[in-house]
């Protein structure tokens, strides 16, 4: 990911997605320490100003905790199990409304240490990359980041997400049915992005849900990071 002075999306927004990214890929696992804020002015080329900012919103996040004296480190996450609940596309549609999606972005990337914990694979193992915004009625409602080891179906890559339920594609063609679901949950405020895409009016909170979905005999098939809307029910994608 690269930072682009010319965007209308706030420098210190876009740096904070491309520290999240590294520690949503596992790149930057629990308690790894940050380079202090000189090193990523020097790497990135920004400001401090722009560096402390992105620090800030990751550790109103949560996802960061800022120690004195020491520095700033990755932090844990609470994890709770559940079955699966019903997915958007079909919950939406039971409620009478029709569900949609908007591709952000579909891409096959190579697992880092991240993605090897969460799924339970080999290092740079071909993974299908999924990002969604989940729409009911023409209303945003979900944004949603998926990730799927193509070893599990190859054809998953040949499907366009931005009309077709994942779920159901793993269900009907790839034969693979979830059987369970560990979360960990998270409130917040939006940030400008989020509330851009799922048309929230700032300040508003959100509901950051990460979840790694399970088969039956156990096997970890997909991580998925969702941001919701605070009124919004908890759904798979």
């Amino acid at each position: 990911m690269k930072l682009d002075i010319n965007s209308p999306i706030p420098l210190y927004i876009q740096f904070k997605d491309l520290l999240l990214t590294k520690i949503e890929s596992g790149e930057w696992q629990p308690q790894h320490k940050l380079p202090s804020e000189r090193s990523l002015c020097n790497k990135y080329g920004i400001s401090r100003i722009t560096v402390r900012e992105a620090i800030k919103e990751l550790t109103r996040d949560g996802l960061i905790e800022s120690v004195p004296g020491k520095g700033n480190f990755v932090q844990y996450k609470a994890i709770a199990e559940f079955k699966p609940s019903t997915s958007f596309t079909v919950a939406t549609q039971m409620q009478g409304q029709v569900a949609t999606s908007r591709l952000l972005n579909q891409e096959i990337i190579y697992a880092a240490t991240g993605l090897v914990r969460e799924l339970e694979i080999p290092l740079n193992t071909k993974v299908l990359m999924i990002h969604r915004v989940r729409f009911a009625n023409g209303e945003p409602r979900i944004i949603q980041k998926a990730f799927i080891p193509l070893s599990y179906c190859t054809a998953l890559a040949e499907h366009d997400f931005e009309k077709e339920s994942l779920y159901q594609v793993l269900e009907n063609e790839c034969q693979l049915i979830l059987a369970k679901v560990k979360s960990s949950f998270e409130a917040r405020l939006a940030d400008e992005t989020e509330a851009k895409l799922l048309n929230l009016t700032l300040p508003t909170a959100v509901l950051v849900i990460r979840q790694t979905n399970y088969l039956a005999n156990g096997r970890p098939i997909e991580y998925c990071r969702s941001v919701y809307r605070a009124n919004e029910r908890f759904y798979l994608s």
